[in-house]
């Protein structure tokens, strides 16, 4: 699914760097851009220069697949882990280059999404629905980014108004174990601005995750708004906001430590997850000559709560505001355009709070203090172009925190072009922090989770190379890249004396190791036929020499689009084999430590859609087609063979 797109692709590509300027639209003047990656830096870079590691997701992508969550468009890319607990709605982690999941930094439209508490995003409630591209960022991006991206960064950016006047779509949707879907969407782009507003519902009845014989199913409820707009205020001045509502239900089961027998892991029960997570964010972005500059607010507020039964277990509330300014400046030419060397500037501040909402669920007291954190930090990016061959970024940054020490960040990436073969080199090195989880730090649940306020950040540094090659007038495109990245000062847990009941979190000894291989290609074979394959290879062990767990050590991926009756009919086939996954061991007698191998599994996917008219489209497809069964956390059930179908329209 990692595509590095070559001339063919590039109109699919040119429309999201227009975020640079909305007005090339509303003027429609013909626009003719190099492909670029948004979020590569602290302003948009081209891909032919990039020097770090990426991946992109495109809308047409996700349409094609018929993506419904977004993390299912994440699994096949190159140096991406995923782990879902069983079934829709259930908690989602994503893990790049064999990091931990608090280790992605999660964007969408620029904002921050992580959960201050766990400083971790749960993609278990993020649907494809509006999204117009993702890119996935590997490797450390702490200079760039700060803290939780030292394993890379996701970026995810919604769809908005690409053509002039109104348009509307909407879509419907029915399938297996009583789902049910609808979204609709309105955008409109006009001389003084733009905007765009989306509404997604889904709900399946899901199936038992516990895999109990007769047991419950496991439903998902998911309702997101989506809005974004701007005002053309001058021909060098943009004003915008965004704000993304979602509320969600998710139904759980049990899971029981040390467990007697592997059946016993997880067990049927009536639990259920509600979140409701509202984030937006303003932002005014102006032109002039050789200057851009930006200025920025977000906030990101979620609360949640967990039943048994239909009785609250937890209740609790998180915060995040983020302000930034930042300004880039052409070192060599009368616009920013035209510069070969450009410099960016930025300074950001930050705060996250956590709180517990109701006296009758905590243990302690000491649970209902809010607590607060707050970091201010400072960052540079200097880009340059020589020779018209060679393009390198160099990135710094300082982190000043009221809780941790201090940390300074850096990052180079080097893009080398040798025309007349169609290779291209490519190279990366950084360093990069995790600061501790606010549950880390201030513990919040006493007599089982204690806090560690003496916690030190957690410490990496990485690199990678890599040759991309271009054949067939960039028919062929393939990638690969070698990584190898060391983590120090690793977050883990040890249990008190005397009863060895209580856990807290230390700074572990040693160093945790992970390297591994990287390949994307993606074959243009003729006009109605495209296939693509993916490939990772990791080696991730902890400090103790222990493999690391759901990290599989083998990944493939691979997908074949075909298009015909003159493209209004297309059919896609993917797939993934995943081998040589462990997970930890929780049946007794529990051994701190101990791996179980989960099988080796492959899952194929089918998809087609044929548009009936300008306006119509029918669609349906059949997930896990082959029936696998498998399991990517140990215990928890995975959805057998089900099949959708659905209705869209656009006009």
């Amino acid at each position: 699914m990692s595509r590095t797109h070559p001339a063919p692709a590039r109109a699919l590509l040119a429309a999201s760097s227009l975020a640079l300027c909305p007005h090339a639209l509303h003027a429609q003047e013909p626009v003719a851009l190099e492909p670029i990656v948004v979020s590569g830096g602290l302003t948009p870079i081209a891909a032919e220069k990039y020097g770090r590691a990426y991946s992109v997701v495109t809308a047409q992508d996700l349409e094609d697949r018929q993506t419904t969550y977004a993390v299912d468009a994440l699994r096949a890319l190159p140096g991406v882990e995923v782990s879902r607990t069983g079934g829709f709605g259930g908690l989602t982690q994503v893990r790049l280059r064999g990091a931990e999941g608090n280790h992605t930094l999660v964007l969408i439209d620029g904002v921050e999404v992580s959960a201050p508490e766990q400083g971790e995003f749960d993609f278990g409630g993020l649907l494809a629905a509006d999204i117009e591209r993702i890119e996935v960022l590997r490797g450390p991006q702490s200079a760039l980014y700060g803290a939780n991206a030292l394993g890379g960064v996701i970026s995810i950016t919604t769809r908005r108004a690409r053509e002039p006047g109104l348009r509307w779509s909407g879509e419907g949707e029915v399938g297996t174990d009583g789902t049910g879907a609808v979204q609709a969407a309105v955008r409109g782009l006009g001389e003084t601005g733009s905007f765009s507003l989306s509404l997604a519902r889904r709900e399946t009845e899901g199936f038992d995750v516990s895999g109990t014989p007769g047991g419950e199913a496991d439903g998902d409820r998911n309702l997101t708004f989506n809005g974004r707009g701007e005002i053309f205020a001058a021909d060098w001045l943009t004003l915008g906001a965004t704000l993304r509502v979602t509320d969600r239900h998710s139904d759980l089961d049990g899971s029981l430590f040390a467990a007697p027998t592997e059946a016993a892991l997880v067990y049927d029960d009536a639990s259920a997850h509600d979140r409701t997570e509202a984030l937006g964010s303003l932002y005014a972005i102006a032109e002039l000559g050789r200057l851009r500059s930006e200025l920025r607010a977000a906030y990101l507020h979620a609360d949640d709560s967990n039943t048994l039964n239909g009785v609250k277990t937890t209740d609790t509330s998180s915060t995040r505001l983020q302000l930034s300014a930042q300004a880039t400046v052409g070192l060599d030419a009368a616009s920013l355009a035209a510069a070969d060397h450009s410099l960016t500037g930025k300074v950001e501040y930050e705060r996250e709070s956590f709180v517990a909402n109701d006296p009758a669920l905590v243990f302690d007291p000491s649970q209902l203090d809010e607590q607060t954190r707050g970091l201010y930090g400072l960052a540079a990016e200097y880009r340059g172009t020589f020779l018209e061959a060679l393009d390198l970024q160099l990135g710094l940054r300082h982190d000043i925190n009221d809780a941790f020490e201090d940390a300074t960040t850096w990052s180079a990436g080097a893009s080398y072009r040798i025309a007349a073969t169609g290779t291209r080199l490519h190279a990366s090195a950084g360093t990069a922090v995790q600061n501790p989880t606010m549950f880390e730090q201030f513990g919040f649940t006493p007599g089982q989770w204690q806090g560690n306020p003496n916690l030190e950040p957690e410490e990496s540094f990485g690199w990678d190379v890599g040759v991309e090659q271009r054949l067939w007038d960039d028919r062929l495109v393939v990638d690969v890249t070698w990584f190898n990245q060391d983590l120090k000062n690793e977050i883990g847990t040890v249990y008190l004396a005397p009863a060895f009941t209580v856990g807290t979190p230390v700074n572990q000894p040693g160093t945790s190791e992970r390297q591994g291989i990287e390949v994307a290609s993606t074959l243009y074979a003729t006009d109605w036929m495209t296939l693509g394959l993916s490939y990772t290879w990791l080696d991730a062990e902890e400090s103790t020499g222990l493999v690391e767990v759901r990290r599989p050590e083998h990944e493939l991926g691979g997908y074949v689009t075909f298009s015909f009756l003159d493209d209004r009919a297309r059919v896609t086939l993917d797939g993934r084999y995943v081998a040589g996954n462990r997970d930890l061991d929780y049946r007794a007698p529990y051994a701190p430590g101990a791996r179980v191998a989960l099988d080796d599994y492959v899952v194929v996917n089918v998809a087609a859609s044929w548009a009936m008219t300008e306006q119509a489209e029918i669609y349906g497809r059949v997930t896990n087609a082959l029936d696998a069964d498998y399991e990517e956390v140990h215990g928890f059930a995975t959805q057998g063979i089900a099949a959708y179908a659905g209705l869209r329209v656009r006009f």
